[in-house]
């Protein structure tokens, strides 16, 4: 087999990458129904770092979240907050989340 492009070869490898651009599979809806909590709470902070926490908000209202507040933390007060119920979710190392998550009263 030869590995020289044709004219021939190139047009119809062309055509093809036409005609799959037409065809469009059918638009799967998603299985799963809207979230149960339809509110999120994020930590918010000038680092950049956290700019996914941004990123993050067009593609939480497209899973159904209609409520996305961002809360002004600090960096050491993110597990706390966390802990105390102030927030939802943060970025930080796992291990603060968990050991102040662990030192908060038990209820």
């Amino acid at each position: 087999m030869s590995l020289t492009q044709t004219r021939r070869r190139f047009l119809a490898t062309t055509g093809l990458a036409g005609a799959a651009a037409l065809i469009r599979p059918p638009r799967v809806l998603a299985a799963e129904g809207p979230p149960e909590t339809t509110s999120v709470r994020i930590t918010k902070n000038q680092n950049i770092c956290y700019a996914p926490e941004y990123l993050a908000e067009e593609l939480l209202r497209d899973e159904g979240f209609t409520d996305i507040r961002y809360v002004d933390t600090s960096v050491p007060e993110i597990g706390s907050a966390i802990a105390q119920g102030k927030v939802d979710f943060g970025m930080n190392y796992a291990l603060l989340f968990v050991r102040d998550i662990d030192a908060r009263p038990s209820p």
